[in-house]
């Protein structure tokens, strides 16, 4: 099994602390599929499960997987506690079980982008056109150039305090962006009693798509219809000042 050099420990703590809930708008949005579509769904890279749980708390059918156990571990704490029992697992987008198939395949918050290998992606998006329906659709959003930061070389620095009263102090750098590779260096620090316990260091990144080309990648994979949607209105297509694009296939 390949080793995650991502979301580790502190920064899943820090993600939790950070990003709670999903935003109500975003999370209107993909439920807004599942209510016309009465549909199976799956969600790769659920993470924290901020968009899943709410989902299965609302009704729906929804399953999902992460490549990140730390993640996961968040996801089954809450899942406890409101005593829900949500089938995910851990794995990765290049290793779907091709046997398995879905009407709706979502991926909320960016979190394409974190698929850097080129040929990773394909393979992902060759995995979800062949677990998808005839009927099915996969939607997701992807980050564009006005995403990017406008400075670099200059840290960013954020406290989070947990309930036991510790605090994680994180640290952001950014570097400007190679080969359309968006790049953060991130260090998470554990204070406890005044005194730095555990740190960890990671490399952040995420892959910036032209959406003339990552329209023509998804065709590749198989979709025939690629409709670009403003986020988060499935009414309005987007503009050259959106930081972000959902995109939303069929076969």
């Amino acid at each position: 099994m390949k080793d995650l050099d991502t979301y580790l420990d502190l920064c899943t703590q820090v993600y939790e602390l950070s990003k709670p809930k999903a935003p109500e708008e975003a999370y209107t949005f993909y439920k807004s599929y599942l209510q016309s579509m009465k549909a199976n769904a799956l969600e790769p890279m659920c993470g924290t499960g901020r968009f899943l749980l709410p989902l299965l708390q609302d009704g729906f059918e929804v399953q999902g997987f992460d490549a990140s156990q730390n993640m996961l571990n968040a996801l089954h704490k809450k899942a406890k506690a409101k005593k829900l029992s949500p089938n995910v697992w851990h794995g990765y987008v290049e290793d779907i079980n091709l046997d398995d198939t879905y009407n709706l395949i979502f991926i909320p918050s960016g979190s394409f982008g974190l698929l850097i290998d080129e040929i990773v992606s394909e393979c992902a998006l060759k995995n979800f056109h062949t677990i998808l329906e005839d009927d099915g659709v996969f939607v997701f959003e992807s980050e564009t150039l006005k995403a990017v930061p406008n400075e670099f070389g200059i840290s960013r620095s954020s406290a989070y305090k947990r309930q036991d009263g510790d605090i994680i102090v994180a640290t952001f750098f950014d570097l400007p962006p190679e080969n359309n590779v968006r790049t953060s260096i991130c260090r998470y620090e554990l204070v406890q009693n005044n005194q730095v316990t555990k740190t960890e260091i990671e490399e952040f990144k995420v892959r910036i798509y032209d959406p003339a080309q990552l329209t023509l990648k998804l065709k590749g994979a198989g979709f025939s219809n690629v409709k670009l949607c403003k986020a988060f209105d499935r009414d309005s297509g987007p503009d050259n000042n959106d930081k972000s694009i959902v995109y939303e296939c069929r076969k």
